[in-house]
């Protein structure tokens, strides 16, 4: 008997740990419609916008499906066998989906290289999870975590998996996340947005849509230089990246404050999305406020029904970045 379809399985039951940390054997992950004052344009607008919970998987954040790509790659050609200890530059999310699924697949653990301002609850996560954290402090002039990494897992008994390089990361949203959302949406989206950390969502939905909806708009939010948002990067830090993250991308940039003002707003309305889905649904709404000025390319969003339906990544919750928020934010965004 063969591994069960999700629509076979309608009681949520897995025979296998394996099944339960396979994508291909859950059903989308949730996409829900904003209701205001999360989405702030008027009915007249026709303005949709959809939240992609991605926190709402095994590895309760959005790199479950390129974690498990790329060890199920890993492991088919033998990489794993040893067993070999893992190494990942990673802000927090990766090596926690590494670690969570790198045992089912051989691997021996892993080594995190993690930035010196990890959040202390994220930091003990990954103890939890055994991961070996390595802090990385960067001094200009010498390699920084992602290419420590690299050439880390050249040495005998280890491998990096390389998120920031392997096209299994975008892979596995150009198989999984930007079907289903245009899916979900049964082919009305017109904007897609995510912010850009290894740039492997949008790449993914990039390639997605390449050939399905090429009409389909899509907004890459870059961190504003100065600020500090978990999983995403400045536009000078990109330079790390090997993926082609600006072809096609509406770049917009976003601030600290705002990303976390809009995480709270987005719990206080019943949504457990943490500050780096703030930042994306910060970075969308900006991009729509743009195209609003300018009417011809307002109308150029919209769908043939005349609607602009819009989504945007949630790929985390706010539980690990606790100790964050009332630092950040100030006690008016508390009042209830």
């Amino acid at each position: 008997m063969g591994p069960r379809k999700p629509e076979e399985a309608p009681m949520n039951v897995f025979e296998s740990l394996q099944d339960f940390l396979d994508p291909d054997q859950h059903p989308p992950t949730p996409l829900v419609l904003l209701p205001p004052p999360l989405n702030p344009f008027p009915p007249e607008a026709r303005v949709r916008i959809y939240a992609k919970l991605m926190f709402l998987t095994p590895t309760l954040n959005l790199k479950w499906g390129p974690a498990f790509a790329m060890l199920q790659e890993a492991a088919r050609n033998g990489h794993l066998a040893g067993p070999c200890q893992l190494v990942e530059a990673s802000s927090g999310n990766m090596a926690l989906a590494l670690a969570l699924l790198g045992r089912a697949f051989g691997a021996g653990g892993l080594t995190a290289l993690v930035p010196a301002d990890l959040a202390f609850v994220k930091k003990e996560m990954l103890h939890l999870a055994g991961v070996d954290l390595a802090v990385n402090r960067e001094v200009p002039g010498e390699p920084g975590a992602v290419e420590r990494a690299r050439r880390e897992g050249q040495d005998a008994g280890r491998l990096n998996l390389g998120q920031y390089e392997n096209p299994l990361n975008p892979g596995a949203h150009a198989r999984w996340t930007a079907p289903q959302v245009w899916e979900q949406t049964q082919g009305a989206l017109t904007v897609f947005c995510a912010g850009l950390g290894t740039s492997g969502c949008l790449g993914g939905a990039q390639a997605a849509f390449r050939s399905r909806a090429p009409q389909v708009q899509l907004v890459g939010c870059l961190l504003a230089p100065g600020s500090a948002v978990p999983g995403v990067r400045t536009e000078a830090r990109m330079a790390e990246i090997r993926f082609d993250w600006r072809t096609g991308i509406h770049p917009v940039e976003v601030e600290t404050k705002e990303s976390y003002r809009l995480s709270l707003q987005m719990i206080r309305s019943g949504l457990l999305a943490g500050p780096s889905s703030g930042f994306a649904l910060a970075g969308l709404l900006r991009f729509l406020e743009n195209c609003r000025a300018d009417p011809a390319r307002w109308d150029g969003l919209r769908n043939a029904e005349g609607d602009i339906v819009a989504a945007f990544v949630c790929g985390d919750t706010p539980h690990l970045y606790i100790d964050k928020y009332s630092t950040i934010l100030d006690a008016a965004d508390f009042a209830v």
